[in-house]
């Protein structure tokens, strides 16, 4: 029977490794994989720092230009004094040490955070309308941090580009396979006069609009393989099967003794698949991109020495608009740029179609995604088993 010691040091160790395995879930981008995750202990605690910045940003800049330096600065420290005494006072309230860093953030310190800084405008000159555009601001900057923080969306975004420039080599295979048959059709395309007729009657926006459409499309066709995908991925035969994929996470083999059975984690909330959702759709047009830029480099290169000036003129019947000339013959121009970038736009399209379609192109393509979310899902599973949530226990779905 252990000691106590003993029991102490075993409990401060499963505390560490569920400390340990919810950060990984939000180095991944997917937080709301986290027990019972919430915005006051989860979301806005994490937001702290980036809050202090900018409640020290609005003491300065509430300076008074038509005051003196010294009425200034005595202002401001008054006001300074006035924001300390409030971040008591809340602590206070909510049974804390007058300044110590919150370990959760509710209503009270997100009113303050608002609604103090905003005062300073009216101390300092009486500026009303500083008040308000404070309080507008404020309530943007809080907006902005709940969904970045709330979806991890930087780690998400950090997290998807790494990969994504890790599976370089992959990419690379993959479009040795699948260029040519792009080139032959986008090839016919390029050549053609009636797509540089339309490309120079593009204004930027309406060329942006158009690209935008085609994103649209591709992510419509990811986002509807979704639920397919997802549900093929959460399910486990046996414990076994979890332990398969248990790669590099802090979790290993050995915490699956002693369970027995199928594993039986609870269903996703609409959040947990709206987090989901991101991770996939997010960490493909990262891919996508790659692609697309790669189609569109190498048409603006192609274009440079084998589409003259005189024929772009000839073909778009208007003058060229010349961006950089190398020299007499090789230009590239506003018109070669417009046309390399819709059909960089449509490659990235079609191989965004081809990879959710074609189990080939899946496999080669999406197989490092696909195997990093049924490893997420494989270490969510023991997770929750690990703490005693199961389907049973967390009937939300």
């Amino acid at each position: 029977m252990p000691t106590n010691s003993e029991a102490d040091s075993q409990a401060a160790a499963s505390e560490d490794l569920h400390d340990a395995t919810e950060r990984w879930f939000v180095r991944r981008g997917i937080p709301h994989f986290i027990h019972e995750y919430n915005a006051s202990e989860d979301v806005f605690t994490r937001a702290l720092p980036v809050l202090s910045l900018v409640f020290l940003a609005e003491i300065v800049v509430a300076a008074d230009t038509e005051w003196g330096v010294g009425q200034n600065v005595l202002a401001v420290l008054f006001g300074i004094a006035l924001l300390a005494g409030g971040y008591g006072a809340v602590n206070r309230m909510r049974d804390r040490p007058a300044f110590r860093p919150p370990d959760d953030v509710g209503l009270v310190e997100l009113v303050a955070f608002v609604l103090l800084p905003a005062l300073l405008p009216l101390i300092i000159g009486w500026r009303v309308k500083g008040f308000f555009l404070t309080v507008g601001f404020n309530l943007i900057v809080l907006a902005v941090l709940y969904g970045v923080i709330l979806y991890g969306l930087v780690p998400m975004a950090r997290w998807a580009i790494v990969e994504s420039v890790q599976q370089l080599g992959g990419l690379a295979r993959l479009m040795a396979r699948s260029l040519p048959l792009v080139l032959v059709f986008s090839m016919f395309i390029f050549l053609n006069a009636e797509l540089w007729q339309v490309a120079d009657d593009f204004t930027g926006t309406y060329f942006w609009v158009s690209v935008g459409v085609l994103a649209s499309v591709g992510s419509l066709f990811v986002l509807l393989r979704l639920p397919k995908e997802v549900q093929a991925l959460r399910e486990f035969d046996s414990w076994q099967d979890v332990c398969e994929v248990l790669a590099d996470s802090p979790l290993e083999p050995e915490h699956a003794d002693g369970l027995a059975g199928k594993p039986d984690p609870p269903p996703l909330t609409r959040q947990d698949w709206f987090n989901v959702g991101l991770v996939w759709v997010f960490s493909q047009a990262v891919q996508i991109l790659l692609v697309g830029l790669a189609v569109g480099v190498f048409y603006v290169v192609f274009g440079v020495f084998t589409v003259r000036s005189s024929t772009i003129e000839q073909w778009t019947e208007s003058d060229i608009s010349v961006l950089w000339q190398i020299n007499e013959r090789l230009i590239i121009s506003l018109e070669l740029l417009k046309v390399a970038g819709f059909i960089a736009a449509f490659s990235s399209l079609q191989f965004a179609v081809s990879a959710v379609t074609d189990d080939t192109y899946r496999d080669e393509f999406l197989g490092e995604l696909v195997d990093d979310v049924r490893e997420s899902f494989a270490v969510r599973a023991l997770y929750l088993a690990r703490i005693g949530v199961s389907r049973s226990t967390h009937p939300k779905g």
